[in-house]
């Protein structure tokens, strides 16, 4: 045994010099001195200009780490303005024995203040084509290992100038999990942020947005990605909604997308505007070249109060004779995207006791929706406002809303109107930005109501 042990203890021996000397060098040897060399490799791997104004620092235990001060890479030749990247401050870890074999096993890489300038211009170039250098470059094959990766006070901004499309989002939190070369596991993913849509300061469309998922990368010669149950929460903020903006969530148990095939599926997904719950099964969507995209799903929406729905939207709800009207409201369908026409067929929709059966179809230009329902009965003194109610006839309020633009019919078997129990009766509705009016209705047989 006691070779054994003296062998024990010279490799012991050799492990704590080993430490002593990278403790040493991480002590008193000052990274500054290497970074034109830094700068250098990170813009042959790059391809495009790097700029570390900031101090480099070096840490020990229970990693090697560079941490670095400012920074930021440039855009190609052509593009004016801010830089692709740049960022506050980042710390970047490394094992060095798998370094030492041609591995990289990094620690969790972090950036803090990271900011990220997508843009294309007028004639379809961007600015992040080609980031990576020259591909074939010795050590692109290197098998990589990250603990992880995190960006705090980040921001993510796109521009495209053939369209005028401005998109940003600001405030983002991004923690994602372990990741290594040709990992089949999924990568935990949890971001955070808010969007904002045009130039300058606009109001921002969602805040408080939070998604969490776990993200399968794709493998071999496959370009498709898997989602994991997946969450997403947000408040929706639009001219006529709520001013706090309209709380949404959705939830999704996984789904395959495969951008190189334009095609995505999902066995289901659920969508909640506040209390209404609305169910997404059997979801696909798929796009062949130019041609239109194609997709379809069927859903339900669980009974809910149709007053609290509006409420949640900062709709003030209609003054009904009847303080119990809109107080139960559902939907059941089947939809249908083909050809650029949007179709609802079948389509059933429950309003209290009444139930009604028919299709919708939007499509033209402008977008128009077209409906045809029909119903068993209906009790129209119910909706209508008492009379000396003081205001303005009820309206759909906004933009948004005012948008929507539809024209249709509904039939009813009966109908009560102003004590009348009518036979046969078809309204003619329209709705658009002036809010919703009706034609005329057609009667088949009036009678008094008993």
């Amino acid at each position: 045994m006691r070779p054994l042990k003296w062998i024990l203890i010279v490799a012991a021996g050799l492990v704590a010099l080993l430490l002593a000397g990278v403790l040493a060098v991480t002590q008193w040897v000052d990274p500054n001195v290497f970074k034109p060399r830094i700068v250098a490799a990170l813009r042959a791997a790059t391809g495009r200009p790097v700029e570390l104004p900031g101090d480099l620092e070096l840490a020990w235990f229970p990693w090697l780490a560079l941490q670095t001060g400012a920074g930021s890479i440039g855009n190609p030749p052509g593009f004016d303005g801010a830089p692709l990247v740049r960022w506050r401050e980042a710390r970047l870890g490394a094992r060095l024995l798998p370094l030492l074999r041609g591995e990289f096993e990094l620690d969790r890489v972090r950036f803090d203040g990271l900011e990220l300038e997508l843009r294309r211009d007028a004639a379809g170039r961007d600015n992040w084509s080609g980031l990576g250098g020259d591909a074939g470059a010795p050590g692109g094959s290197r098998a990589l290992r990250l603990a992880g990766l995190d960006l705090r006070d980040a921001r993510l901004a796109y521009t495209d100038q053939r369209d005028g499309t401005v998109l940003a989002l600001e405030r983002l939190q991004l923690t994602a999990g372990a990741y290594a070369s040709g990992q089949a596991s999924p990568v935990a993913l949890e971001v955070r942020f808010d969007l904002r849509r045009g130039a300058g300061a606009p109001p921002p469309l969602l805040t408080a947005a939070r998604l969490d998922t776990a993200l399968g990368l794709p493998q071999g010669a496959s370009t498709a990605l898997t989602l994991g149950r997946t969450t997403f929460a947000a408040r929706v903020h639009a001219a006529g909604l709520a001013r706090d903006g309209v709380p949404v969530s959705l939830q999704l148990p996984g789904a395959t997308l495969d951008p190189a095939a334009a095609s995505y599926a999902a066995p289901a997904l659920e969508v909640a505007v506040g209390a209404a719950r609305l169910a997404l099964r059997e979801l696909r969507f798929a796009q062949r070249d130019a041609a239109p995209a194609e997709a379809g799903a069927r859903f339900s929406l669980a009974p809910t109060s149709l007053r609290a729905l509006l409420a949640t939207l900062g709709i003030e709800p209609p003054v009904t004779t009847d303080p119990r009207a809109l107080d139960e409201f559902a939907l059941d369908g089947r939809l249908m995207l083909q050809g650029g026409r949007l179709r609802v067929e079948p389509l059933t929709v429950a309003l209290d006791q009444t139930r009604l059966v028919g299709r919708i179809e939007r499509g033209g230009e402008p977008p128009l929706a077209q409906f045809t329902l029909a119903g068993n009965g209906i009790d129209l003194d119910r909706y209508l406002e008492p009379e000396g109610t003081p205001g303005e006839p009820f309206r759909f309020p906004g933009e948004l809303l005012g948008a929507l633009r539809a024209r249709g019919t509904l039939t009813f078997d009966t109908a009560t109107f102003d004590g009348l129990q009518i036979e046969g009766l078809t309204l003619r509705l329209l709705l658009d930005e002036q809010g919703l009016r009706g034609a005329p209705a057609q009667v088949a047989a009036p009678r008094a109501a008993r």
